[in-house]
């Protein structure tokens, strides 16, 4: 039996976030399981680097970058997480659905989980709450267009979003959020009531080694060597904790090739180890909201 120690933390945004933690002597995932993880993909294509969201212009050799992601890096990705049997979680804004259909299309295919991440991916802190909960409802409406399935997990663009997100998120459906970055440990948050909450980290992100600064040219590019050896760091913590990852990639940072490659290392890395359960978000969230 798992037993569970709850704690309630500061109140964010004037609501109170209960807490899920496992007890340390008793931690159990599924089937015994050691520790949870979870790979995820945002896959924004040109949206990040439109200079007006709502023309969708920008500089061609900018949205370029984007467009690798749908264009070459989904097919690799797939790839490589059908040789390893790892289903992930997608976070695709909705124009990103409607403008890339069957690269979406290829994704829900092979029995990965779409997931929302906005329209234009224009953080939800700008936008009045008419306009937050229009964009969920395309986000719903689309991505069951193209994916054939309802999208229960939503991520803001940028984690930036306003005071009236996850209760906009938990009254249009959504089980859970990928937002926040105040636990080691999944949890149920308490208003809105039984949204699941899957933490998220900096650390554990691969934009804040690889992306390139255009305007000021001064961020470091990092090898993948040293992001791997980072992110095994994290991976040995969490596992000795029997905890949780939660990695946070970018189809077109993580698909370069020597970064892919990285992946695959990674992967087969962490598969040494016994007892990860690699899931989606939303059985993850399933799991925590049935215990």
């Amino acid at each position: 039996m798992i037993y569970y120690v709850f704690r309630l933390c500061a109140r964010l945004f004037g609501a109170a976030v209960l807490v899920l933690s496992l007890n340390a002597e008793a931690a159990e995932w599924p089937d015994r399981a050691t520790m949870a993880v979870t790979l995820t993909f945002d896959l924004d294509a040109e949206t990040v680097w439109w200079n007006d969201a709502d023309k969708m212009t920008g500089n061609p050799s900018s949205l370029s970058q984007g467009a690798y992601g749908p264009k070459v890096a989904i097919p690799k990705i797939l790839s490589l997480l059908g040789k390893h049997g790892i289903t992930a979680t997608f976070f695709v804004p909705a124009w990103v659905a409607e403008n890339y259909p069957d690269t979406v299309r290829s994704i829900a295919d092979a029995g990965h989980e779409i997931a929302a991440h906005g329209v234009k991916h224009i953080a939800p802190v700008q936008l009045t709450p008419e306009q937050e909960l229009e964009v969920f409802r395309q986000s719903i409406r689309l991505l069951q267009q193209v994916s054939g399935k309802r999208p229960v997990g939503y991520r803001a663009p940028s984690w930036a979003f306003s005071d009236v997100t996850l209760s906009l998120a938990a009254e249009q459906g959504f089980t859970y959020s990928s937002n926040l970055m105040d636990a080691d440990l999944p949890y149920v948050h308490q208003d809105p009531a039984g949204l699941v909450e899957l933490p998220v980290s900096w650390v554990l992100d691969d934009a804040p080694y690889f992306w390139f600064d255009e305007d000021s040219w001064n961020k470091t590019i990092h090898s993948a060597a040293s992001v791997k050896a980072i992110w095994q760091e994290e991976f040995s913590a969490a596992y000795r904790d029997g905890g949780y990852l939660n990695l946070t990639m970018h189809p077109q940072i993580i698909g370069r090739p020597a970064r892919i490659q990285m992946l695959d290392e990674f992967i087969e890395w962490m598969k040494t180890f016994e007892g990860v359960w690699m899931t989606t978000g939303g059985e993850l969230a399933n799991y925590i909201r049935q215990e």
